[in-house]
């Protein structure tokens, strides 16, 4: 996966990200520069959260209340009215997120006309900032004297996290409240919320620190911090990683890319150290261990399979075949069947054939998009992609793919339409230049849609690489028209030595308003610079090279067709 713009990291917290938000993570739990941009735009939303949720009142809460009373110039009887929420109150208080804002409404029991509101707003303002002072301080109040308020907040099902998995969870009595409560070295691990199905596992943990804080950046998961799951007979099915989305509480996540097939499931948790080196924070050790059972027969009583039938043929070799359904509490799981062609087997040797995935979207009967899967197109689907999966068959060519999605409609029809495919090639396409003229005279590699310009070489030395070796820099941006997951380049001299090549920089995806284009954008000035193809051991600056791309994802959009699909759903 490619490296994110800040904009898209901003949306992953903010929960309007890709679709992909299992990959997301993934990527930026490994990626230097994508964690180095999370954590700044994390931070900045810890800041917001912080001052909007305190833990605890401070001392001088009512004197800071009443000292801001004293230097408003309150008109008494619009402040009666704002307060006891009367006919005739002029405000409307909204809190939305991390602002507090005061909209003003008409009453016509109180301006006749609205040439007399725009005539006394020079007089009008000054009271209603003090009445909007009052209404966010006595919001204030309220949060601080009424515990239950702050429960709620620090739920999986507040605003800002609840998805519709969740909700139809809570509606059918599959929440579990664990209340777990560990305590160690002065700090206190709490689980007090888990939902599961046959589709994923969440959990709400909170750790506090031993001023009563929630620390929100203090537990990393890793080698000395993990949360399995496992089945009936004690078998790993599962482990829980961090999605980020709240500042709340550490919002655990176990994806799983089959549907489970047991009656109880354990959560495990094996917590023995806490700090963070990257956010400076010191490590130290513990012992935060807990485990807890989660019963899944009402769950599995809830789970429903529709077969499916449709399968078409691309003009490249492809077959696609629609197979079934599986509807579960938090999610719907669509399976499909691929297979290759002859010729097409001859394009991807070896084990490449299994390196491909599917473009489609769904959409209802009147054309509204319910779901996108590896498109670029700027419209949003209603729910996401939870996970997706794929292994290979019986035979040369057969695949077996499945999406997870948070939703799909259960009562009415709907179309799946057919975007395209892509699948990792065999390639010889090539470019040859001199390095030392690249800066003043760039290179461009262009083929099957990619555009690349080649700007400039350098030789780069540790720590400015990725290990302990020198390496040769080449450096570039452009758009891809092609997937760029498993593509494979090489860099070669004219004395015979070739180079395996590691991609570095920024590059995002440039939406498009159709279905079947759209170009993957490496480097640029709004990714921070150039893209980079890094080849180790490179350590002085040849007369020429040749870049060679051996391996393209290539992308096939000749495609055209739609299958309806409609729920008759069977027990399995």
């Amino acid at each position: 996966m490619q490296c994110f713009s800040p904009i898209e990291i901003e949306q992953y917290l903010l929960e309007t990200a890709s679709p992909y938000k299992q990959e997301m993570a993934k990527h930026i739990a490994n990626c230097p520069r994508c964690r180095s941009l999370y954590q700044e735009q994390f931070e900045e939303q810890e800041r917001w959260s912080s001052e909007l949720f305190v833990e605890a009142l401070p001392d001088s809460f009512t004197i800071n209340v009443m000292a801001a009373l004293e230097h408003e110039e309150l008109d008494s009887e619009s402040t009666r009215a704002a307060i006891s929420g009367t006919k005739s109150s002029l405000f409307q208080q909204e809190i939305e997120s991390s602002s507090a804002h005061v909209t003003v409404t008409e009453n016509p029991s109180t301006v006749a006309a609205k040439g007399l509101l725009k005539r006394r707003a020079a007089i009008f303002w000054k009271p209603m900032i003090g009445v909007a002072s009052l209404l966010i301080l006595f919001s204030a109040v309220i949060l601080y004297s009424v515990p239950t308020l702050a429960e709620t907040l620090r739920s999986l099902f507040t605003h800002n996290n609840v998805d519709i998995g969740l909700l139809r969870a809570q509606e059918l009595g599959l929440v579990e409240h664990p209340n777990i409560k560990i305590k160690d070295n002065g700090y206190t691990i709490m689980v007090n919320e888990a939902v599961a199905d046959p589709t994923r596992v969440v959990i709400a943990l909170q750790l506090y620190g031993p001023d009563g804080k929630h620390d929100r950046n203090r537990l990393v998961f890793g080698s000395e911090n993990s949360i399995k799951i496992k089945d009936d007979q004690g078998k790993i099915v599962g482990k829980m990683y961090d999605m980020g989305a709240t500042n709340d509480f550490y919002y655990l996540v176990a994806f799983f890319p089959e549907p489970l097939q047991t009656d109880r499931i354990t959560i495990e948790g094996r917590l023995t150290q806490l700090g963070n080196p990257m956010a400076n924070i010191p490590l130290s050790q513990g012992r935060w261990n807990f485990d807890f059972s989660i019963d899944m027969k009402e769950a599995n009583k809830k789970t429903a399979i529709t077969p499916l039938k449709g399968s078409y043929t691309a003009p490249d070799g492809m077959t696609v075949r629609l197979k079934r359904l599986t509807r579960m509490v938090q999610g719907v799981r669509l399976e499909l069947d691929t297979e290759l062609s002859e010729e097409a087997l001859v394009r991807s040797p070896g084990e490449l054939w299994k390196q491909q995935g599917l473009r489609f979207h769904l959409e209802d009967m009147n054309g509204e998009v319910i779901q996108t899967v590896n498109t670029r197109n700027v419209t949003k689907g209603r729910g996401m992609v939870m996970t997706q999966s794929s292994h290979s068959g019986d035979r040369p060519g057969l695949m077996h793919l499945s999406y997870t999605f948070e939703y799909l409609p259960m009562d009415k029809p709907y179309t799946f339409v057919f975007d395209g495919y892509f699948i990792s090639e065999r390639d010889d396409a090539s470019v040859q230049f001199e390095p030392s003229k690249l800066k003043a005279q760039p290179v461009s590699f262009r083929f099957d849609g990619d555009e690349l310009l080649l700007r400039d070489f350098t030789v780069e030395s540790p720590p400015n690489t990725n290990g302990e070796e020198v390496e040769g820099s080449l450096h570039l941006d452009g758009k891809l028209r092609n997937e760029n997951l498993q593509s494979e380049w090489t860099l070669k001299a004219f004395n015979g030595k070739e180079y395996a090549i590691t991609m570095r920089g920024a590059s995002t995806t440039e939406n498009s308003s159709g279905w079947k284009d759209g170009y993957i954008r490496l480097g640029g000035p709004d990714l921070g610079g150039l893209f980079e193809f890094r080849a180790k051991g490179l350590a002085q600056i040849p007369d020429r090279l040749q870049l060679t791309r051996t391996v393209v994802d290539r992308l096939y959009t000749n495609v055209d067709w739609s299958a309806q699909i409609k729920e008759e759903i069977k027990k399995p």
